[in-house]
């Protein structure tokens, strides 16, 4: 071995290069993982029964952020959205409830509770559709045949509607559906009389991601299910 060679195999490391070269590469995983996390993907923990037995409580849950960026949720699909009577959709209605009360801050001081609910259902209802449940099974659209949900947990029960899904809307209901919050109850608490479905729907631009995939321990794909029976349109 020549003295150049050895020499060049002798030289020091250059310490502030090294940490110069780590700080560009975390800098570049944290933004790549801060911009998957904000329009790629998204999590969501399921805090109730609602819809068992696909998606029991605590389970975690990712979604495609970007699953209907070109095109509109179908029949079936389990999606996340923001919860219609959270503050933040019945602010952008009703601008006067813009401060709540802060128990924290006293009866004196107000403050606008910013935080957004996500919920997690599956569309049974599409835009301009008329939804009738009876006896649990649910009808669109006037047809004699319910649809087919194999999915559900327990036999429904109880008759509803019927309801008229506005453009851009969707009417949601759990799995467990005995046991959900939903399109069924979602009303209107400011104007219950002359405008009750004002919150009963989901707006498409209110939806964040659709289901895709359970986390661990027990992962699987979410089932978003395509019926047979399909109501015409």
């Amino acid at each position: 071995m020549d003295k150049t060679t050895e020499k060049e195999e002798k030289k020091p490391i250059d310490w502030k290069k090294e940490i110069i070269s780590w700080g560009i590469i975390i800098v570049i995983a944290f933004a790549l993982a801060l911009f998957i996390t904000e329009f790629v993907i998204m999590k969501a923990e399921i805090i109730s029964g609602s819809m068992m037995p696909g998606l029991k409580k605590d389970d975690h849950v990712i979604g495609n952020r970007l699953a209907y960026l070109f095109s509109d949720p179908e029949r079936g699909d389990v999606i996340f959205f923001e919860y219609p009577l959270s503050y933040k959709s019945k602010y952008e209605i009703d601008p006067e409830l813009t401060y709540c009360k802060d128990e924290s801050l006293g009866d004196t001081e107000k403050k606008y509770h910013k935080d957004s609910e996500v919920y997690v259902k599956r569309v049974i209802g599409l835009p301009g559709e008329k939804v009738v449940i009876k006896d649990g099974l649910v009808y669109i659209n006037d047809s004699t045949v319910p649809l087919d949900e194999p999915y559900l947990k327990n036999k429904p029960r109880g008759d509803y509607g019927p309801y008229y899904v506005p453009e851009d809307c969707y009417f949601c209901l759990g799995d467990n559906r005995n046991s959900s919050a939903d399109s069924r109850e979602w009303n209107n608490p400011i104007d219950p009389e002359t405008n009750p479905d004002r919150f009963r729907f989901v707006h498409k631009d209110n939806i964040y991601a659709k289901a895709a995939l359970k986390t661990p321990p027990d992962m699987h794909w979410v089932e978003h299910y395509r019926y047979e029976n399909e109501p015409n349109k």
